[in-house]
């Protein structure tokens, strides 16, 4: 299931160049969707579509194939190619190439913006009031923000993700911890007390797993509601040099990665990179005492280690913003329609099969290890009794939790952040301010190229 999240980065990282260029529309921009849904289901000629899909393990794809078999049984007159392992880069190339699927869905919300401003997918909005589809109703609100973008219905949500910190409850019991950390400042003061070191100073026991970008989700702590700061203010420029929390974030950051030691850190980030999503997970193991990752990971530790005592709770936040605890980082699945598409109205009801079916939503919801994004769902899935799972609901209704907004420049701000935070953790960025200053311009620039 991380898995799922690290092959998005990366494919994000190829994509810039597979959707650099201004409009790779496969012969259609933002407006020249299909105007009607499909109102007379029952009599419609014999139509074929293709859905790609980022999944790859079976219960997965299982899920994804029974809930298209469903709408082909309700109308026989449908063929759906289900087509898996399908990233960004590869939709994008598809694309420019003029051979574009019917439907995609996407690990990721992150090229949104990017595919809707440049036309690679249509604005579902005209589909969708003609389909009667209320969204309101439908859909939480948490979830919309990261499915449009100025006004136009880019996407729809398909499943949530969200970021929280793992605990081991026997470990905190042992160190004479009651309650999970609500601030940087307890974070630290707990990590310290639950770090192990033996005679030679060698850490056998870490208190949290290394907030380094380049481990596991750790880049997640650097861009959401967790962080108490808004990645673009009103004007949609980037806050790093306006606003301190950004400064005080990663001065804890660094702090934290120094009092381990650096080489100690970069021994644990070697030896667990390859081991975010397996049975040698160093939380999994009773390596870390704390692990900062997203809900899907409630599977593969579940899965893993049955018999591990552990809880979930919110991130702390920097002490400048304490009265934001409880607030995350939200993001999740999402499904497009490019407008490439020779049959948007068809593609738009398994569209609309994918992202309202409750049957669907909630056994894929649990095969997934992920929250379900519809009221109806949310109301019956099994998971949401399970306290684990409370925390990432009660964070996706929290008015604070947000994910970055989006842009036109895509994955691209991201990684250009990203990269800085790698550069600082080590010791590559000598004045921290002047840094900031930078890499706010730095991602300013990046917005403005990608809309000239």
């Amino acid at each position: 299931m991380t898995v799922r999240k690290t092959m998005a980065v990366i494919a994000g990282l190829a994509l810039a160049g597979a959707i650099g260029l201004g409009g790779c529309t496969g012969g259609n921009g933002p407006g020249a969707a299909a105007t009607q849904a499909i109102t007379d289901a029952a009599n419609h000629a014999p139509a074929t579509i293709s859905v790609w899909v980022f999944n790859k393990l079976p219960t997965e794809v299982d899920a994804i194939q029974a809930s298209m078999d469903r709408l082909r049984a309700t109308y026989p007159w449908l063929t759906i190619n289900l087509v898996t392992a399908k990233d960004d880069t590869a939709f994008a190339q598809a694309v420019t190439a003029g051979n574009p699927p019917d439907v995609f869905v996407t690990a990721s919300p992150t090229n949104v913006a990017k595919f809707c401003f440049n036309g690679t997918v249509i604005d579902m909005n005209r589909l969708i009031q003609s389909a009667g589809l209320d969204m309101a109703a439908t859909f939480p609100d948490f979830v919309l923000p990261y499915t449009q973008y100025q006004g136009q219905q880019c996407a729809l949500p398909l499943l949530t993700d969200a970021y929280a910190l793992y605990y081991n409850k026997a470990m905190f019991a042992a160190a004479g911890i009651t309650d999970p950390p609500k601030t940087l400042s307890d974070l630290t003061a707990d990590i310290k007390r639950l770090t192990i070191r033996d005679a030679n100073g060698t850490i056998t026991q870490w208190g949290m797993t290394p907030p380094r970008d380049d481990y596991g989700q750790t880049d997640s702590l650097f861009a959401g509601g967790q962080t108490g700061a808004q990645f673009y203010d009103a004007n949609g420029k980037a806050t790093m040099a306006t606003d301190p929390t950004w400064a005080e974030l990663l001065t804890w950051q660094k702090d934290l990665l120094d009092w381990y030691g650096q080489d100690q850190v970069q021994s644990f980030v070697a030896t667990y990179s390859s081991h975010t999503d397996d049975a040698q997970n160093p939380f999994v193991t009773g390596v870390s005492a704390m692990e900062f990752d997203g809900e899907w990971h409630i599977g593969e530790v579940d899965a893993n280690a049955p018999d591990l005592d552990y809880g979930v709770a919110p991130m702390a936040v920097p002490d400048s913003r304490a009265t934001v605890y409880g607030a995350g980082n939200l993001a999740g699945t999402v499904v497009m329609i490019p407008a490439g598409s020779k049959q948007q109205d068809v593609a738009f009801l398994a569209v609309q099969q994918l992202t309202t079916d409750t049957e669907f939503l909630t056994s894929f919801a649990s095969a997934m290890s992920n929250v379900p994004t519809t009221f109806a769902s949310l109301s019956t899935w099994e998971g949401a009794a399970d306290p684990k799972w409370k925390t990432f609901i009660d964070m996706a209704n929290d008015p604070n939790s947000y994910w970055k907004s989006l842009t036109p420049a895509g994955q691209e701000d991201v990684d250009t952040w990203n990269k800085f935070i790698q550069q600082w953790e080590v010791g590559q960025v000598p004045d921290l301010p002047t840094g900031l200053s930078q890499i706010a311009a730095n991602i300013d620039d990046l917005n403005q190229q990608a809309v000239s």
